[in-house]
């Protein structure tokens, strides 16, 4: 059994083997008994019991987790993507910097929508992240060359696709490129 505990948030993790049926209802009773004396109790709406053998999942601090099959088929693992209320809430960002930025330069622009991005990529590179950090990017990517093209009053026949080429967005005004995913390690131990 394995606790994972952040702030007022945990997740208790048990085996699915048959043997050890019964052992999540148990650990949510001895939860509940060692935080009487604490004064705490558990919220009755929010606390679940998930199986995820079933293909059911759960959030957790703004992941979505769930079990999958491996694609050489042989094994499971914890696939761990961002939630879609969290890619909601950075392009919600990423449009409320470009809509406020007003005339400040690109470059200066550019610069606070980096850290709005890094910190959000920081955060979730740890999980299986990748189609999210694509449709993020790509909506990135699209906002910027919109901007671009907006202020150099451009009929918008398009969003501008070859006159801001990636070259000139990453290496010219140094939009943020790392979005590499970092797997946690020993997920399959808990599938």
């Amino acid at each position: 059994m394995n606790y994972h505990r952040f702030a007022d948030d945990i997740v208790i993790t048990v085996s699915g083997h048959h043997t050890k049926r019964g052992w999540a209802e148990r650990a949510l009773l001895r939860l509940r008994e060692q935080l009487v004396p604490l004064g705490v109790e558990l919220n009755t709406e929010k606390t679940t019991v998930v199986d995820t053998l079933h293909g059911d999942a759960f959030g957790f601090l703004g992941f979505d987790l769930r079990r999958v099959r491996k694609q050489a088929g042989n094994g499971y693992f914890i696939l761990t993507t961002p939630k879609k209320k969290a890619r909601q809430a950075i392009k919600a960002k990423i449009r409320d910097i470009i809509r406020h930025g007003g005339s400040t330069p690109a470059v200066k622009l550019i610069a606070k929508l980096n850290a709005a991005v890094a910190g959000w990529v920081n955060y979730f590179r740890v999980g299986n992240a990748s189609r999210a950090f694509s449709e993020v990017r790509d909506y990135l990517e699209m906002k910027v060359r919109t901007l671009l093209t907006r202020r150099k009053r451009r009929q918008k026949r398009s969003v501008g696709w070859r006159r801001w080429s990636n070259e000139y967005l990453y290496g010219v005004l140094g939009l943020y490129w790392d979005w590499k995913t970092r797997p946690l390690s020993g997920a399959e131990e808990f599938a």
